[in-house]
Formats: C-alpha cells, sequence, structure tokens
C-alpha cells in the first residue's frame, strides 16, 4: 500500500469572547489556528491528524507540505512508517520544525488498513485514560475558584492552574485558594510557562522571568498544598538547572513539551531533567518514537504524560499514545469556559471526545485514532488549503 497524496488545510476556530492565553506575548486571541493533515494511499485509506498553529505558522507548514513533504512521501510504501519518520526529521532539522502532524496522519492511515486504533497495535495498556481540565488563562484566585468547583462537580479528578505573578505569594494565594475549594482529593498541576522566551512576558510587555531560587522556592511552597507537579519552571534548554532543580524539589517537575527531536528527549532523560515528561504527538517528535521514549522514560522509573494543548483531532493523536503507555496517568484536556470548550475545540469531529462523570475519556475502538472528521463544520472554517 503506497501514499499517493498528502493534502493539508487550514482552520480558524473562531473563540466565544477574547481569550488571553497565560503564554502569550501578543495580548488577546480571538481564534484559533488549526491544521488538519490527510494521507491518502492508493487503495483509498485516508489517515487524518490536526494541531494547532500560530497564525503564522500554519501557513508555513502548508507550504512545507507542498514543496517538502509530498514530493517525499508520495510512492512511498505507507508501512515504511521508520524511513518516513527519517523524512520528517530532515524536514524538521532543517525546513519547518513540527511536520509531525504528518506523521500522526501516517498512523492513522496504518491503523485503518489494520482495523486496529493505535494503541492495540502498540500494546494497549488502557482503554480509558483519566483527564485533568487544563486551564490556559491567569485569573484572580477567586474566579479560579470558581473555575475549579464547576470543573470538579463535572466529573475532572484533577485540573491544572497557569502561574504568572509578579510574586511568589501571589502565585501560593491562586494555588491556595483552589486548593482550599476543592479539597484534597483533586490533584492540581501547576504551569509556570518559563520553557520558552517568549512565554515570559505579559500582554502588557512586562516580563515574569523565574530563575532558579524562585523555581526552588515555589516548588517548596507548593508541596505543602500537594501540587502534583511544577511545569516549565525554567528554560527548556538549561539542562543543568532542571537536573538540580529535579534533584532538590519536594513536587515533580514536568517539561520537555516544546523540546525538539528525539536526540534532545534522550538527553534530558539521560541527564535526569524531569521527573515527568510531555512531549506532544503533534510537535515533538514521531508519535510512534514517542512511544519508544515512553519506553525508556519507564525503564528509569519516570512518567511521560504528553502536552495536548490542541484541538480535539490533536487530542486524539495523544490520547491513542496515553493509553499505549504504561507510566501514563492522565490525559492533558484542554478546557477553559467559557472560551475553551468542545464545542469550540472539537468542532472538527464528528463526535467530540469527551470526559465520562468520573473524569476518563474512553480510547475510540474505531481503527486509528479512531475519530471521524465533520467535513460539514470544517468547511466553512477553511481559510487555505494544499
Amino acid at each position: 500500500m503506497r501514499i499517493r497524496d498528502v493534502r493539508a488545510r487550514l482552520i480558524e476556530l473562531p473563540y466565544p469572547r477574547p481569550f488571553v492565553p497565560s503564554w502569550a506575548p501578543e495580548g488577546a486571541h480571538r481564534s484559533m489556528s488549526a491544521v488538519i493533515v490527510e494521507v491518502e494511499t492508493d487503495e483509498g485509506v485516508v489517515g487524518v491528524a490536526g494541531g494547532d498553529m500560530g497564525h503564522s505558522t500554519g501557513p508555513l507548514l502548508l507550504e512545507t507540505i507542498r514543496g517538502w513533504i509530498r514530493p517525499r512521501l508520495v510512492g512511498m510504501d505507507l508501512f515504511a512508517t521508520g524511513h518516513i519518520a527519517n523524512h520528517l526529521r530532515y524536514v524538521a532539522e532543517y525546513v519547518f520544525p513540527r511536520p509531525w502532524v504528518v506523521g500522526v496522519a501516517v498512523w492513522d492511515a496504518v491503523g485503518k488498513a489494520c482495523g486496529r486504533p493505535l494503541y492495540q497495535l502498540w500494546g494497549g495498556h488502557s482503554r480509558k485514560v483519566r483527564a485533568y481540565a487544563s486551564f490556559g488563562e491567569v485569573r484572580s484566585p477567586g474566579q479560579r475558584v470558581e473555575d475549579a468547583l464547576r470543573v470538579v462537580s463535572e466529573g475532572f479528578t484533577g485540573l491544572k492552574l497557569r502561574v504568572h505573578a509578579d510574586t511568589v505569594a501571589e502565585d501560593v494565594a491562586q494555588v491556595a485558594a483552589v486548593r482550599e475549594a476543592v479539597g484534597p482529593d483533586v490533584a492540581i498541576m501547576v504551569d509556570a510557562n518559563q520553557a520558552a522566551a517568549r512565554w515570559r512576558y505579559r500582554p502588557d510587555g512586562t516580563r515574569v522571568l523565574w530563575d532558579f531560587d524562585r523555581a526552588l522556592t515555589t516548588a517548596k511552597e507548593f508541596a505543602g498544598l500537594g501540587v502534583a507537579w511544577l511545569e516549565e519552571p525554567l528554560p527548556r534548554h538549561d539542562y543543568r538547572a532542571l537536573r538540580e532543580l529535579t534533584a532538590a524539589s519536594p513536587v515533580p517537575i514536568a517539561g520537555g513539551e516544546h523540546n525538539r527531536g528525539i536526540g534532545q528527549l534522550v538527553r534530558m532523560l539521560e541527564d535526569d531533567c524531569f521527573s515527568i515528561y510531555q512531549p506532544d504527538a503533534n510537535e515533538s517528535e514521531d508519535i510512534s518514537a514517542l512511544r519508544d521514549f515512553g519506553a525508556m522514560a519507564a525503564a528509569r522509573h519516570r512518567r511521560v504524560i504528553p502536552h495536548a494543548w490542541a484541538t480535539g483531532l490533536g487530542v486524539a493523536g495523544n490520547l491513542q499514545l496515553c493509553a499505549a503507555l504504561p507510566n501514563c496517568d492522565w490525559l492533558e484536556y484542554p478546557y477553559d469556559p467559557p472560551v475553551i470548550v468542545p464545542e469550540a475545540f472539537h468542532v472538527m469531529l464528528a463526535e467530540p471526545l469527551l470526559p465520562d462523570s468520573s473524569g476518563l475519556v474512553a480510547v475510540p475502538d474505531l481503527p486509528g485514532l479512531g475519530v471521524e472528521l465533520d467535513r460539514a463544520a470544517i468547511e466553512p472554517l477553511t481559510v487555505q488549503q494544499v
């Protein structure tokens, strides 16, 4: 079975109100850009995948698919997945750093050709994965208490807060207020968004820059609040500081979502930079290689909990990866009402991926990623195609 075509479209998902994520120095977002990729074979099997993109990077990926990826992949054996991944690694190194959504579409086609969901092809560890509600904005402690109580009432047993205040005391106040409201049994994750330089700025242009001392002080404060992990407290390439922080911190340190390629991931694992590694199947590396990395991390008693801040189609790929890993116990589920809700983020899916009343997301039993596109829904949202 050979690849006959690689297609892609860029869609814009409008938000019901402007959204100001903690990692966005440019200010309010009025929509999300997302890319949907289709890999078609000569036997009519079509693999589909998708991921979020910036308003400028989305068109760059489409151009990369048209000019670099399609000419290389057309005619290739669909099941030569390692060879295909190496082509994408070349593109990632020299042309565009995030071509991995194409690889997810290839694997969706492989699963469909085999008649099995990917997590079963990769060992089938879990049929359901616990989801935590991943908030995106920085809001007041009072507002976050209301938000936390809402998602807990809906069945979530975990949630992620963003901390981006001037002082440690202000960050701790938000987490402490939520902990008091939800009680001891709800997992609270905290993301500092310090991994990339541009994230360390607020929309008004002021900086929130953590150093090692602030990261460790914050971790010690969070330990008394039962925080499940502290995410991205330092720059992503400061391996020595990350290793020292992980060794000294009383709470697990997590990160790695935007470290690119299997080489960087293995380097961080060997250096013991994190207790929890968070590669993303749409952004970090070939999804099958991430499964291999998960096995390496498990051998070192480290967890892999993929980053999955993405549309429903992007979550679907990471859900299959989570379900195949024995050392993954959470699925990141973007949910920050009233803006980040399934009605907006999962609109491209015929059936949205929804947690049940216990906060578990069932892994679909359909082949591949187990989801189908709602083409009628995405057609009016499409702004560019190749």
